[in-house]
């Protein structure tokens, strides 16, 4: 199985390739439909789209090879004109969610169990938040950040979210 990581930033072009992807395309560089199909031999079996982004929907349903899956995570805005023919004549499957099922849920930890998913996390203290929320806004956080309550501070007053609310916390 060849995984394949698409984005607009390097950086996190990178990042895929160093939590495994085998293929990575920069979709500013060209066009990923037409890379991704040259060099998988006709196109994803599978395609997961969590950009909300029109274009990305667009570039996903390309990419999909014939009796493929697209599937479609997020709402961007606007409508999503499907290209009817090349959907029908090449039984394509489309579908969206904006939530997953308990049966979702069971096969994605299955994937964790047999260890087909890195989780690929940066632990942080909780001081560092108004540093964290800078990056997260400048798209500067690889993967995920995960806030350590338990260490890193003893008394943090007025600290800065993005939405600009107060927080006081005292470790007790």
């Amino acid at each position: 199985m060849l995984i394949c990581a698409i984005d607009i930033d390097d950086g996190k072009l990178a990042h895929a390739k160093r939590v495994g992807a085998d293929l990575v395309i920069n979709a500013k560089t060209g066009d990923p439909a037409t890379t991704l199909k040259k060099e998988t031999g006709g196109g994803a079996h599978g395609v997961l789209i969590t950009a909300p982004s029109l274009g990305a929907f667009k570039q996903g349903v390309a990419m999909t090879r014939k009796r493929g899956t697209c599937v479609l995570v997020g709402l961007p805005p606007g409508e999503f004109p499907v290209p009817l023919f090349d959907v029908v004549a090449n039984c394509i499957t489309i579908r969206g969610s904006f939530v997953g099922t308990r049966q979702d849920m069971a096969e994605a930890l299955a994937f964790a169990v047999d260890g087909k998913v890195k989780a690929d996390i940066e632990l942080q203290p909780l001081s560092s938040i108004n540093q964290i929320f800078d990056r997260l806004e400048h798209g500067n956080v690889a993967s995920g950040v995960v806030l350590d309550f338990a260490k890193g501070f003893d008394r943090l007053e007025q600290v800065d979210v993005a939405s600009g609310a107060v927080l006081e916390l005292a470790r007790g």
